[in-house]
């Protein structure tokens, strides 16, 4: 499908930071704009001036153009909570659930998805199943396990085009905490410079994270290993980073060993780098799918339904 007239305006903004892209009629990227305006550095929720002002940086092509969003701008803490669609996943069921904005027709936001995890508790999404939607759109993809890592790891299995299995890990806010607010800190004085450059203490976190006792007694390992010389102090980060991942991946080897395809990991840069380290130290298949482009695309694709609904 493709939307043939004007430019059209896709955000993806999250809880630390926003992405925002002009897209031309048929999906092309005319301009790119990111910066850390997530929900939550926007203390007083003057939303509109943020998105004014991300407009501005996107251009004069951006001016009046139809504006789709998705992810923690549409929850409770956001600028209009855009609900949950229960199991949902198509392109056609986010297009129908989106939202206005009061007085703004020509701006929706995507609703988040509602399922069970595969311990058949509740959990939830916003903003992983746009993703989700552009991958299955773009790339004719109606079943398997999909791994979308970030601040809170998603683990979704698909089945006919729908979600039946949503599995979250707070995998990237436990790394963040334990770096900066816990005993763990003070080892890790190269907070810039990021957990991936020392592979080798990546792996020695893996490693630590297979251990039977569990994460509780790993986070203390780091410290307890680095004041006894067991580890090098310079690799502390990469090895809380590789515990934070290991743990996430080995809690969930048994449902990505049952699938009959490899694990669709939709992820971009170093965090790719870093689960498809992981995958291949747990022996588990996977296929990279570009983050950036899947929720590009699934923004699109969601507001060309609404646009053409609309004609």
């Amino acid at each position: 499908m493709s939307y043939e007239n004007n430019a059209i305006i896709a955000i993806d903004w999250g809880t630390s930071s926003l992405r925002a892209w002009l897209l031309d009629g048929k999906g092309s990227v005319n301009n790119f704009y990111a910066g850390a305006h997530g929900i939550s550095q926007i203390v007083d929720k003057d939303f509109a001036a943020v998105l004014a002002s991300v407009l501005g940086e996107l251009g004069p092509k951006a001016s009046n153009a139809p504006i789709i969003m998705c992810g923690m701008i549409g929850s409770a803490q956001g600028w209009r909570d855009a609900g949950y669609l229960k199991k949902s996943a198509g392109i056609a069921e986010l297009a129908a659930a989106a939202i206005p904005l009061q007085d703004t027709p020509s701006v929706w936001i995507v609703p988040g998805v509602q399922s069970v995890s595969a311990d058949g508790l509740a959990d939830v999404m916003r903003g992983e199943e746009t993703a989700l939607a552009g991958i299955m759109a773009s790339q004719k993809i109606t079943e398997g396990l999909f791994c979308l890592p970030g601040t809170h790891s998603k683990w979704v299995v698909i089945e006919d085009s729908q979600i039946t299995s949503l599995s979250t890990f707070m995998t990237g806010e436990v790394f963040q905490l334990m770096r900066q607010h816990s005993i763990l800190s003070p080892l890790m004085p190269e907070l810039e410079q990021g957990a991936s450059e020392d592979g080798d203490g990546f792996i020695q976190g893996l490693e630590l994270a297979a251990g039977k006792l569990g994460l509780l007694h790993q986070l203390f390992a780091v410290r307890a290993g680095i004041l006894t010389g067991q580890f090098n102090s310079a690799s502390a980060a990469s090895i809380l980073s590789g515990l934070a991942i290991g743990s996430e991946i080995k809690h969930i080897t048994r449902l990505a060993q049952a699938q009959p395809t490899p694990i669709f990991l939709n992820a971009a840069g170093v965090m790719a780098h870093l689960y498809q380290t992981a995958f291949a130290h747990f022996n588990i298949e996977c296929q990279l799918i570009d983050g950036e482009e899947a929720s590009r695309a699934g923004l699109y694709e969601i507001a060309c339904h609404i646009i053409w609904k609309m004609q």
